[in-house]
């Protein structure tokens, strides 16, 4: 295995770790701000720019953009059930929904190009 895979596990692991941990002290605005950060999405940009080039990289861009509604159904979905639900019971259920929204959009526009 290449140690660069091992590296991006840690870096993720690391990530993770400072996210729950300023969002277990009260901090989780803060928590937020660092979990929504590009961190992941611009490591993966390098690592398709420099395996596959600018092109990958825009078309994997165009993806994440159109991605974009079903993350947001997760995150509504996490809002607005877990107060009147249980928290896995939630989560699940946002899950489900981004899944099948994702699966819609995949099979409804795969070859759709789309032109932003």
């Amino acid at each position: 295995m290449e140690m660069k895979y091992v590296f991006y596990f840690f870096a993720g692991g690391l990530i993770t770790s400072v996210v729950t941990y300023l969002a277990n002290n009260s901090k989780s605005l803060l928590a937020a701000f660092i979990g929504t950060l590009p961190v992941i999405t611009l490591s993966t940009f390098l690592l398709i720019y420099f395996n596959a080039g600018q092109a990958a990289v825009s078309a994997y861009a165009k993806g994440l953009m159109i991605m974009i509604l079903p993350w947001m159904i997760f995150i509504l979905s996490v809002i607005l059930l877990a107060p009147r639900t249980n928290f896995f019971i939630a989560v699940v259920i946002g899950l489900c929904l981004q899944v099948l929204i994702a699966i819609f959009i995949l099979v409804k526009f795969d070859n759709v190009h789309f032109r932003f």
